[in-house]
């Protein structure tokens, strides 16, 4: 039994009212989060302290060449590894309690929804995590929701308003909902 959050990604399931530790230790982060995303989202735009206040958000671990444009909404960030040269626009919203990793040179357009959470259909107080990988060089279009246990492939392109319930190769362009592949780049 390792702590909430491995917990979270390894997909146990936790039921939200009889679990001590998601009360205890999840919740702070959360409020942490949203306190975080509040002062970033009430910052004017340019000013030098919006990094620095982003990579306390991400627990000092948010590249110096990424940047998410606010506003945005994060609920779990200590969830979330984002690689280099990384650039979301601005209505971010991620749900990321079953983890999330933007790789290297990952775009993100407005208004999208990164989901690694469900619930359980017997019980909705059981939370049912999967993570949700962005991999190098992918593109995801404004208005894309990715659903949870979605890896998208690197060098692809989510179209605009797609909704991704599965897998994406390497290297192609999705469209629709549910998504489904549209052409090859490579």
């Amino acid at each position: 039994m390792g702590d909430i959050f491995s917990r979270l990604k390894s997909g146990e399931a936790i039921h939200m009212q009889n679990e001590p530790e998601y009360h205890e230790v999840a919740h702070k982060e959360m409020a942490r989060c949203r306190q975080l995303c509040f002062r970033i989202n009430s910052t004017f735009p340019e000013n030098d302290i919006l990094w620095e206040l982003e990579n306390k958000l991400f627990v000092e671990k948010l590249p110096k060449t990424s940047f998410l444009t606010a506003p945005f909404q994060v609920d779990y960030a200590c969830q979330m590894e984002i690689g280099e040269h990384v650039f979301t626009n601005h209505d971010l919203t991620v749900m990321s309690a079953g983890g999330v990793t933007l790789e290297d040179n990952v775009m993100i357009g407005p208004g999208a929804t990164i989901l690694t959470v469900n619930h359980d259909f017997s019980d909705t107080q059981i939370l049912l995590c999967k993570p949700v990988h962005i991999k190098k060089g992918a593109w995801i279009g404004a208005k894309s929701i990715i659903m949870p246990g979605v890896t998208i492939g690197e060098g692809s392109v989510v179209g605009s308003g797609a909704i991704v319930t599965h897998d994406v190769p390497d290297h192609v362009v999705v469209v629709g909902s549910p998504a489904r592949v549209l052409k090859k780049l490579v």
